[in-house]
Formats: C-alpha cells, sequence, structure tokens
C-alpha cells in the first residue's frame, strides 16, 4: 500500500514538473568601465522579443519584434536542452572591467536569474549568441519603436 501511495506522488511530482515550462528568456548586457551597450533582450514563448537599449547602442529606447513562435521555440528550447535549471544562481567574474551578463529565465511558477553568466559554463557563450542574433549593430525595420510614455 506504502508503495503505491509513493508512486502516485511521483507520477503527479514528474508530471507537475512538465507544466512548469518556460515562458520566456531574457538576456542583460550590464556596465563596463568604459562605453560598452547595455541593454536587455527578452523573448517570449508567443514570439515576440523586446529589446530595451539603455546606453551606448546606435539606438536607444524599446524596441519589439515578432520573430515567430518556431523561431523563437528554438532558442527557448536551447535553455532547455543544456538544462539551465540546473545551473549556479551567480558565477564570479575575476574581471570586474568587463561587461557583466545577466540571464533571466521565466517559468510558469518561478523565476530563476543567473548573474554574471560571462563567467559561467561554455554554452552559456551559445545562448548568449542566439539571443544577440535577434539584433544587429543597428536597429533594422523589422523592429517597432515603442513610444514613451506622456508624463
Amino acid at each position: 500500500m506504502v508503495i503505491v501511495a509513493f508512486a502516485r506522488q511521483h507520477k503527479h511530482k514528474k508530471k507537475a514538473a512538465l507544466t512548469n515550462h518556460i515562458v520566456s528568456v531574457s538576456l542583460r548586457h550590464t556596465a563596463c568601465y568604459g562605453r560598452c551597450p547595455i541593454y536587455t533582450l527578452e523573448l517570449n514563448r508567443n514570439g515576440m522579443a523586446t529589446y530595451t537599449a539603455t546606453l551606448f547602442n546606435p539606438d536607444t529606447g524599446v524596441f519589439t519584434k515578432d520573430i515567430g513562435v518556431t523561431k523563437a521555440m528554438e532558442i527557448i528550447n536551447q535553455f532547455n536542452n543544456y538544462r539551465i535549471d540546473t545551473c549556479k544562481d551567480m558565477y564570479n567574474s575575476r574581471h570586474t572591467d568587463l561587461p557583466g551578463t545577466i540571464f533571466t529565465i521565466k517559468y510558469d511558477t518561478t523565476t530563476k536569474t543567473i548573474m554574471d553568466a560571462s563567467a559561467g559554463p561554455p554554452f552559456f557563450e551559445q545562448l548568449r549568441a542566439l539571443m544577440d542574433g535577434l539584433i544587429t549593430k543597428k536597429i533594422d525595420n523589422s523592429w517597432h519603436r515603442v513610444p514613451e510614455k506622456q508624463k
């Protein structure tokens, strides 16, 4: 009787874990001791990307683009494939003058933030490249500027 109860509980936990899928991923490039671009790129599983260029970018402001669900899920699935949910929350970099990288992964019920990801595992570079591949040095016409709110 105890074994049956344990098996049901284990099955329920496994099913709950599978339904906690990624809603969005974001990449934030932080400041350095120079003129490093500071921006955030967020990608939702519905295909909508948001680029927030803060400082030292050719274009500043908030921009959106629909890259499509297929392309968005290709990128998000890479975060799943690398099991980013098992990574540490902080990686200490020895290079304090370089820009930092922060990943934020939003799940259905939780959020995971990985600070200083530039000092993390080598596959973080591949994830950064996938995200940064959504933008170029200059925003093209496929991106739409979000008007600033009236004060």
